[in-house]
């Protein structure tokens, strides 16, 4: 036990390296300019996509799940298979 309060205890207080976020920091502005809107709309973008994509092909796979399944009438008999 005290070896993983050591290993807490021997790491630095700091999120990161300034240096290392100054230098992305100007990388991305390279790249997208210096407005700072441009990486935010991304950013949501990338956001909201991921669940909006999930949702909508966990429905794709349901109605493929639905379409493959046969159809019962009300009275217990396959549509495809009745005579």
């Amino acid at each position: 036990m005290a070896f993983f309060f050591n290993f807490i205890l021997a790491h630095q207080g700091d999120s990161a390296d300034p240096e290392l976020l100054h230098w992305i920091k100007e990388r991305l502005d390279g790249i997208f300019g210096p407005e700072p809107w441009v990486i935010v709309a991304i950013m949501g973008f990338a956001v909201l996509a991921i669940p909006v994509s999930v949702g909508f092909f966990y429905l794709l796979q349901a109605n493929r799940r639905a379409s493959a399944e046969p159809r019962v009438d009300r009275d217990g008999l396959d549509r495809e298979k009745a005579p």
